[in-house]
């Protein structure tokens, strides 16, 4: 079990810092933004500030490093979402859900669109595992972990999903 990352952070290393940003950044922005938060870069800088907040608290190793910070985003997009639904004066803007801008993490990825239609006929919920189970690369316990689901739940969620999407294929 290294903690080299995790101490040098710790240390207030600023190398440290910008490694792990750099490393982080673009797939918590692109679990962010397929989560639909209305404004994902918020979401990731409140996140960001959580990890640099509470990195004295975080009891694990480096590796265990990425799942906490997806858990991080993961319950800010929550929070995002109950502060919207608490102020109802706010019309969501269902474009900025669908934009081309929320892609960009797939733009590797053959026709990103169609991938993007194809995971708008699963429900939230399976969306999140799926989107955290193959495309962020998480294990069937951090997928648990991140959602706060447990190993079953993720499991069951990540087969109907996967059975949707098998349909969706073959049509």
């Amino acid at each position: 079990m290294t903690n080299v990352l995790v101490t040098r952070l710790r240390s207030g290393d600023e190398r440290a810092w910008e490694q792990v940003y750099d490393m982080l950044a673009p797939e918590l922005r692109g679990y962010i933004s397929r989560l639909g938060a209305r404004d994902p870069d918020d979401v990731l800088g409140e996140t960001m500030v959580n990890i640099v907040r509470d990195i004295h608290r975080f009891e694990g190793s480096d590796n265990e490093l990425r799942p906490w910070a997806f858990r991080i985003a993961h319950n800010r997009v929550i929070d995002a979402v109950r502060r919207k639904r608490s102020r109802p004066e706010e019309a969501s803007d269902e474009s900025l859900l669908n934009s081309r801008a929320d892609l960009a993490p797939l733009a590797e990825m053959p026709d990103p669109q169609a991938i993007s239609r194809l995971l708008d006929q699963l429900t939230d919920d399976q969306k999140t595992v799926i989107w955290l189970r193959y495309i962020a690369d998480f294990s069937l316990a951090d997928t648990a972990t991140i959602t706060g689901r447990t190993t079953e739940a993720v499991a069951a969620l990540t087969l109907r999903g996967l059975r949707t999407l098998r349909v969706a294929l073959s049509a």
